[in-house]
Parts: structure tokens; sequence; C-alpha cells
């Protein structure tokens, strides 16, 4: 496939995504090094090209997945590849469920979870405190908490068409959160959590503080760098495990709670985590439950 065939193929797709867009684009070019292209070369070379290729399973799933769309398009025959991806899905399974058995030995308990939140508290880190707590309580995932602070009367002015931030409203006895900018947005729409804590009130009045900011006046993001700007998703993620428990991921958290409100069997706190996140129950049990 030349460089136009590509361009051609996304300039038809407009239901892409620019995500999927960009990684279209990087798999493309893990492609440069194969003779011929994925157009015009045979299946059994392009599927030896993805075997040898030094890459993780899933990076060859995703390989193979492009291969497949690309050649779908311009009327090329798929059936041995799609054979193959079809093992490839098999095998990446097969490791995740590995992966699953591993994390059931590491991970901690939500008691434990919950009790390094509440050391956060007791001893003034508030920004870990804020995360961790907006984390157990609305199953947040990293981008979810690139937040904005603000007092409840501008808030108000916010949730104009387009808005791309997510905000943290402080109110005299509880706070709003309102997603702007999390991963199943087009699904799912803007998000509106009230979250009934003074805890985490008063923890971000004391954040808010520490930083000499003011609030209402100066722009406040809880996720920031030491000069106040905003961080790219790496960095988010990076500052969100330095406060976690061992520092665990976001995904390491949600399967902690995923996993135990599943053997307990509790449908009422699967489903507000499910809608929490955006996520369809089905997804939810398959991807973060360890026992599933």
């Amino acid at each position: 496939m030349t460089e136009s065939q590509f361009e051609s193929y996304l300039a038809v797709n407009t239901q892409l995504s620019k995500r999927t867009i960009t990684s279209y684009s990087n798999i493309f070019l893990k492609f440069e090094n194969m003779p011929k292209n994925i157009i015009t070369q045979s299946q059994t070379n392009i599927i030896n090209y993805i075997d040898d290729f030094d890459g993780s399973t899933n990076t060859k799933l995703a390989m193979i997945n492009v291969v497949v769309n690309m050649r779908r398009h311009y009327d090329k025959e798929t059936n041995k590849i799609t054979n193959r991806k079809l093992q490839l899905a098999d095998d990446y399974q097969q490791i995740k469920n590995k992966t699953k058995e591993e994390k059931k030995g590491e991970l901690p308990t939500s008691k434990q979870l919950i009790a390094h939140e509440n050391r956060l508290y007791l001893d003034g880190e508030w920004t870990g405190f804020i995360i961790v707590h907006l984390m157990r309580i609305l199953s947040t995932r990293n981008k979810d908490l690139d937040l904005k602070i603000l007092p409840a009367d501008r808030s108000q002015r916010k949730g104009v068409a387009g808005d791309k931030n997510n905000y943290l409203i402080i109110r005299s006895n509880n706070a709003q959160v309102i997603r702007n900018n999390y991963k199943t947005f087009k699904q799912h729409g803007q998000k509106k959590n009230l979250v009934p804590s003074r805890r985490l009130n008063r923890a971000v009045m004391q954040m808010i503080s520490e930083r000499d900011l003011e609030l209402g006046k100066d722009d406040i993001n809880l996720l920031s760098t030491k000069g106040g700007r905003k961080m790219n998703e790496e960095s988010i993620a990076k500052k969100i495990r330095k406060y976690t428990f061992r520092g665990l991921s976001e995904s390491d958290y949600n399967k902690v709670f995923v996993s135990e409100f599943a053997e307990m069997k509790d449908l009422k706190k699967l489903e507000k985590i499910s809608n929490n996140r955006g996520t369809s129950l089905e997804v939810l049990l398959k991807e973060y439950h360890l026992d599933s």
C-alpha cells in the first residue's frame, strides 16, 4: 500500500476517530521494511512478516487488524490473514488470562486501598488523597482526573458545546465532577457526578492553600506541572501512580473493586462502576474481574 492509498482509505472512512487514525498511521509505518506492501504482497508473506516482527502479541494483533481492514477496502483476499488474526486473538486472550491469574495473588484488598487513602488524608497529602478518593468513588480512568477546579458560582459558565475540559466544582457541602473528556464520551456524552464528601472539599481547599492560589481567581488544575501547566496523558499516569497504593495503576484499582463486588454478587455496585466508567457490565466483568 502506498502512502496515497493509505490517505485515500482514511479519507473514505470518516467515522475513524483521531486516536484511531494516529494508531493506524503508527502501525502503517511498521510495514516500511516489508517488500512490496500490504495490498500487493501475498497473504503468506504478510503473515510471516507480522509473526517475525519484534513486538508483543497485542502489537501483532493491531498490525493484522489494519491489514485486514485495508485489504478488504481494496477488495484483496484476506482469508489466510483472517485465520491468523483469530489465532493471534486467542493467543492474546490466553496471555490476558494468565496475567489475571498472576494478579490475583499480587493485588491488595479494597480495605488496603481505603486504608492507604485514609493515611494520605491524615498525612496531609492532599493531592494524593483527592486522586485516590475520586478513583474509588467514581471509578475514574487517568484522563478523567485531568480536572480544573472551580467554585460553584462559576460552574454555570461551563458546559458549552465542544467543551473538552473536566471540572471539579467545590460546593458548600459537596463537590461535583463534570467530565467532557473521557474514553467513551462519544457514546455517553457529558457525565456529572455529585460527591458528598466533606473530606474531599477540605482536601481541595488545603491543596489550593498550599499552592498559594485562590479558588475562583486563579487557574487551578488538580494535575499540573510545577509551573501550574496542564500535563499530557503519559505524565498524568505517572503522577497518579505516585500517590496510589504501591504505585498501582487506575486499571488495577478498578480490578480490585470489580472483583470483590462480583464475588459478593453486588450487582448494584457493579452497575454503578459501569455507569461511572461508561463501560458495559459485560466488558467490565470480562476485563476487570480477575476470576472471569
